[in-house]
């Protein structure tokens, strides 16, 4: 599949160096911007309600040589519509026909939120394409909120954060209907990451915000035990980890992928 070069502005913020593209998915076209440069490739998904410019301040602080692919999720940024009947597996479909489109045998995938979540459905489906997977606060499962952060999302949230967490999501939903608002909101809550965290040996990177407490337990997060799973807590933060924190993550992410 030959990919369409794309002027959509979904990648408000990225440099210049990245160049927009899309793809036809069944249901949706796919926006997904590219830099070029020094492999392996990381592909990174932005969480509900985000395009891909949210993720602008971990890529800067990334190697401006290394080779990554932000990809916009249906209905965010250039990718349009939302989805009538979305679902993680089918995200994560969408992310790896742009894999196929671009000919990434061997690469990172990773993402915050629900592109967490789709980052580590991808290694279900196609363990063999994948060097490590990084899960920024992509939660095993719905029980994994209430469990190991007692519904906390935002508590560590300054008020320009705050702000700022929500000119990125109006730039998405301001084109949405609530009933589109609702369904996707929902779309986390069907899908259980265990098993896959359970039976994988590809190398997992989890990163949270421990809220300014003492951090939740394996058992709390609804995370297995297991050598190839590398837990790292960020101190003082939250949810939206690359808001608050993204030259951290993008250190880890860099260290990660270089020890991989």
């Amino acid at each position: 599949m030959k990919p369409k070069s794309a002027a959509l502005g979904s990648g408000a913020g990225l440099r210049p160096a990245f160049v927009e593209h899309a793809i036809e998915s069944p249901g949706a076209t796919i926006a997904y911007h590219v830099r070029e440069g020094r492999s392996p490739p990381l592909v990174l998904i932005p969480g509900s309600f985000n395009a891909a410019g949210a993720l602008k301040d971990i890529v800067d602080h990334l190697d401006p040589a290394l080779h990554v692919v932000v990809v916009d999720l249906p209905g965010h940024g250039g990718s349009w519509p939302p989805p009538v009947d979305g679902s993680i597996e089918l995200f994560a479909g969408d992310v790896l026909r742009v894999l196929d489109t671009l000919n990434l045998s061997s690469c990172f995938v990773g993402g915050h939120s629900i592109g967490g979540m789709i980052a580590l459905e991808i290694a279900r489906v196609r363990p063999e394409a994948l060097r490590g997977v990084i899960s920024i606060e992509g939660w095993t499962n719905h029980r994994a909120q209430h469990d190991a952060f007692h519904d906390d999302t935002m508590s560590t949230l300054s008020a320009e954060q705050l702000a700022e967490r929500e000119r990125l999501r109006q730039q998405v939903l301001h084109r949405w209907t609530d009933r589109q608002r609702a369904h996707f909101a929902a779309i986390w809550r069907t899908w259980d990451g265990y098993d896959i965290l359970q039976q994988t040996d590809l190398p997992i990177l989890e990163l949270y915000g421990d809220r300014g407490r003492q951090p939740a337990t394996h058992e709390q997060l609804h995370l297995p035990r297991r050598d190839n799973i590398e837990l790292r807590w960020l101190a003082g933060a939250s949810h939206s980890l690359p808001l608050e924190r993204p030259r951290e993550i993008a250190r880890l992410i860099a260290d990660f992928m270089q020890r991989t």
